[in-house]
């Protein structure tokens, strides 16, 4: 298995992983997300900015996981101590090849990508009732720091 940085000729493979990505959270939260199919544009926004980047793992040349990784600042409000971090906006291992040590991979190797950028921490957010996603990121060392709360109208 290889893990890299995405390039613009990985974005055909990236799409069909994305689209199970859309797919999973729709499943899990059908009024917020949606089962998307992704047609590009998405991925090659991504991998044109300086900022961000997607790490892709790849077996035997198969697109099998990536990473969605971005840079980041904090408010400037006084009130909060001023912090340049990572944040994971997406992250998913191809059903077939979860549990066996891709997702761990894919995350250390995000932890570089910060680490090279002197970033000062890494977060995500989850969704609440992704239980197995969950588990894995507390098994990574990712501490629940915050909890967004949200009131239907």
């Amino acid at each position: 298995m290889e893990i890299r940085v995405a390039t613009q000729n990985d974005i055909e493979a990236l799409c069909p992983l994305l689209t199970e990505f859309f797919a999973y959270n729709a499943n899990l939260q059908p009024m917020y997300c949606n089962a998307d199919i992704e047609s590009g544009e998405y991925p090659k926004t991504i991998i044109e900015s300086d900022d961000a980047d997607f790490l892709i793992a790849e077996e035997n040349g198969v697109a099998i996981g990536f990473i969605h990784i971005n840079q980041a600042k904090t408010l400037p409000y006084n009130s909060i101590v001023p912090h340049i971090y990572a944040e994971i906006m997406a992250f998913m291992v191809t059903a077939p090849f979860r549990k066996q040590g891709i997702g761990h991979a894919l995350i250390e190797v995000a932890k570089k990508w910060s680490v090279e950028r002197h970033l000062d921490y890494v977060e995500l957010i989850s969704l609440v009732n992704a239980k197995e996603a969950n588990q894995f990121y507390d098994k990574q060392g990712f501490v629940t720091m915050s909890h967004i709360r949200r009131y239907g109208l």
